[in-house]
């Protein structure tokens, strides 16, 4: 359990344009820690897709009000989480999101992502719904880092618990 975080990004919409507005993480042992991201100035707003904003609720306004810049968030990424195996439940885009905002810092990602799937893939399909539904009452997947993390830790928990 100690050498594990969970990630969760998410971004101004699903396009090759689009660009992280959020990222959170979770230590099995923690509590879930996230920021917003203020957008870099090279990131387009024609990137911005209205269906993600209804997902995630958050504005372009309330990114420039409360947004930290990327270069802090991406050093606050790699203290917490370098040395750790970093689970993501969609690695792609997490990964693609997070090279942006890497990018955007002008810092060095020092660590990397896994598949979250590898976690459960000893449990029969037939147990995994239940778990999900589980996890989902203890920890409901909403579209916000914070949640979704908690949303993995505790699919995760579930998942050990059962071994």
């Amino acid at each position: 359990m100690q050498g594990i975080a969970f990630i969760d990004l998410e971004a101004s919409g699903l396009g090759a344009r689009s660009w992280p507005i959020e990222v959170g993480w979770c230590r099995p042992d923690g509590a879930p820690q996230s920021f917003l991201i203020k957008p870099a100035p090279h990131w387009e707003m024609d990137a911005w897709d209205e269906k993600a904003e209804a997902l995630h609720g958050v504005t372009p306004a309330v990114l420039d009000q409360r947004g930290d810049m990327p270069k802090a968030i991406c050093a606050a990424l790699n203290a917490a989480l370098t040395g750790l195996t970093v689970y993501s439940d969609a690695p792609d885009w997490d990964g693609f999101w997070l090279y942006r905002l890497f990018e955007a810092g002008g810092v060095k990602q020092a660590f990397v992502l896994s598949e979250f799937s590898e976690i459960l893939c000893n449990i029969a399909p037939a147990a995994l719904g239940g778990l999900v539904a589980q996890a989902s009452k203890i920890a409901p997947h909403r579209h916000r880092t914070n949640d979704d993390v908690l949303h993995m830790k505790a699919l995760y928990e579930l998942a050990v618990d059962g071994d």
